[in-house]
């Protein structure tokens, strides 16, 4: 009985520490089984749940992930969305990013780091492509009632399906957040 023991143990001991040692792709790996490589465009949701006001340097750091990520570095354009949620609703409310002092560390061309408005950043995310920014509708008509955004969309108004979120989040390929 005890060796059966002591061998079933090996046995699995074994197989774990093959499983443990295999080879892993990362995503950049060319994939003959069509994964996601760096040389495919991607669907890529940034979501914010921190209140800028209280957390202007995530705010900062999502938008600027935002701008970055969909920049067109590869020669393919990602599909980049930014999802604010929770208390980052705020920061599709103009009165809370155009505050002075909210300032964002942005990459410059040559690797030096350019200092600019939260709301510069986030306009020009909004403005310098076709990438977008949703608002959640739970979460923002429970801290604005039924003003609209001053930046965004909101699912459930404006004509937009209610049930675009959902698809926006099945449909990404990553989804980092903040």
């Amino acid at each position: 009985m005890y060796k059966k023991i002591r061998s079933s143990f090996t046995l699995i001991l074994g197989i774990v520490a093959v499983g443990l040692f295999q080879p892993v792709n990362a995503d950049w790996a060319i994939d003959s089984d069509g994964g996601i490589s760096m040389f495919d465009a991607q669907d890529i949701v940034i979501t914010l749940k921190s209140n800028p006001m209280s957390n202007p340097e995530m705010a900062c750091l999502a938008v600027t992930f935002a701008r970055s990520l969909s920049a067109d570095s590869t020669s393919l354009t990602n599909n980049v969305t930014l999802f604010v949620t929770l208390d980052g609703v705020s920061l599709a409310d103009d009165s809370v990013t155009s505050s002075r002092r909210f300032k964002c560390d942005f990459p410059g061309q040559d690797g030096e780091i350019l200092e600019i408005s939260l709301k510069e950043n986030l306009e020009a995310f909004i403005a310098g492509n076709d990438n977008n920014m949703v608002v959640c509708p739970l979460c923002w008509k429970s801290r604005y009632g039924d003003e609209l955004p001053d930046y965004g969309v909101l699912p459930g108004a404006e004509g937009v399906d209610s049930k675009a979120i959902g698809k926006m989040m099945l449909d990404a390929d990553k989804i980092l957040d903040f």
